[in-house]
């Protein structure tokens, strides 16, 4: 059995919980075994290893629900200029610049380097979804490897569509398969996960919801990242994506949908109703022009959408704050997306949404604890902590990142991971991805 303690200046269980100042967390085999006050903690067990955490906010690791962590290796790629739309995004650039060049190596270093960086940052749960059509089969081990090395939690996925023919789609599908049926537990896991209805066929999506259902996991796709999809399903199939999925009795609670922006009343309806999950990624929709999701409708609807970063910023802080402001700008209306909701979204919505028990300190709960410090330039009270960690504070403010009770981070350095070593191999595979195919 391993154990130890880590004594907190303050601890936020919850995003809805009351603060506790001089609060701790006992940990035991990776998991939360009590919460409580220093002394009470610290006289339980004397003796074991213990953390000295007092100038620290302890609270749940942060989730990031939705990521490409091939993304990193495009961040500053040469364009001659910005495409015109979402789908030019994805066609012209995205598609045949990017997710078409990636092989074992360029997966290997650009994840490698997101974990760092996340864990860097606070994010304890990552879901990673790959889209590599014209990587060698395995590509998901690659990533396993990484995750088990860095000691990130992650839930990891090969992204399948029809671009590319039957045969690479439902090799996709069946890697997804395979990869989950080894990994079904642990903190490395596996999802199903198809990329949208304007690339993947009525048939080939049904069979990749049967093997999903079939193998017992989890399935996500992309949804209505911006008008294109809607407008694509109401000339092909009458209807807007989110009521097409329903007709083929694609949604139920174990369907992972990201991007959610162009979605209607109706649709958020149908969503609600059979209980799907939303991943919303509020900085990446704005990049590529798809727009601003109605996640307040969401909520109002009874929808509980998880945060994600989407491989394009991957400070939580930054995204939480781009979800607290932008829905208020676009409804010139302050009330929407109080802090605590956000805060919830980041930690325990998303951890509901990608299935990992993790996203509150409480008994049972693995142990994934981020420690945020308390130098902030007013006073943090029970009132106003959602605030000051969504308003005021940044990933650079992250002081302790613990993982399954493992310490991943602590006062600067990352313990699992060479941060400068996985730069340099980004930086080459970034140029190999670059210069690959001759533009």
């Amino acid at each position: 059995m391993t154990e130890r303690i880590l004594l907190g200046g303050a601890l936020l269980t919850a995003a809805d919980a009351n603060l506790q100042t001089g609060w701790g967390v006992r940990i035991v085999d990776g998991a939360i075994a009590d919460v409580g006050p220093n002394e009470t903690l610290a006289a339980t067990r004397p003796g074991i290893e213990t953390i000295d955490a007092r100038d620290l906010l302890l609270m749940p690791g942060f989730v990031n629900a939705h990521m490409h962590s091939y993304g990193i290796l495009a961040h500053g790629i040469p364009l001659a200029e910005p495409p015109a739309g979402f789908y030019p995004f994805l066609a012209k650039f995205w598609w045949p610049r990017v997710e078409d060049r990636l092989d074992a190596a360029m997966v290997e270093a650009a994840f490698r380097l997101a974990c760092a960086r996340m864990i860097r940052f606070g994010i304890t749960t990552v879901c990673d979804v790959l889209e590599a059509p014209r990587a060698a089969s395995g590509v998901l081990d690659v990533e396993a490897r990484v995750a088990e090395e860095t000691g990130i939690r992650a839930v990891l996925s090969l992204e399948a569509s029809e671009r590319h023919g039957e045969a690479a789609a439902r090799a996709a599908l069946f890697e997804n398969a395979g990869f989950a049926a080894t990994h079904g537990t642990g903190r490395v896991t596996g999802m199903m996960s198809l990329h949208t209805s304007f690339s993947c066929s009525e048939a080939f999506v049904r069979e990749g919801k049967a093997l999903a259902v079939e193998s017992g996991v989890r399935i996500h796709l992309h949804l209505s990242e911006s008008d294109y999809e809607p407008s694509f399903t109401l000339e092909r199939y009458g209807v807007r994506p989110a009521i097409w999925y329903d007709r083929l009795g694609f949604w139920d609670s174990s369907v992972l949908a990201s991007q959610g922006v162009s979605l209607d009343e109706d649709e958020i309806a149908v969503l609600a109703k059979r209980r799907v999950r939303l991943a919303h990624m509020p900085a990446s929709n704005c990049e590529v022009g798809g727009g601003v999701a109605p996640i307040p409708e969401m909520l109002e609807a009874g929808m509980r959408p998880g945060l994600g970063t989407d491989g394009y910023i991957n400070d939580p802080f930054e995204v939480m704050r781009t979800a607290f402001l932008i829905h208020k700008g676009v409804r010139r209306d302050a009330r929407v997306m109080p802090a605590r909701t956000v805060l919830a979204m980041a930690t325990a919505w998303g951890a509901d949404a990608v299935g990992v028990n993790a996203g509150l300190l409480a008994p049972g709960r693995r142990a994934d604890v981020v420690g945020v410090r308390l130098d902030l330039d007013t006073p943090l009270t029970a009132e106003n902590v959602a605030e000051q960690l969504v308003l005021f504070r940044s990933g650079a403010d992250v002081a302790l990142t613990v993982v399954d009770g493992r310490v991943l981070f602590r006062d600067g350095e990352l313990l699992a991971v060479d941060l400068e070593a996985a730069r340099r191999e980004a930086h080459a595979q970034a140029r190999r991805l670059w210069t690959k195919g001759g533009r």
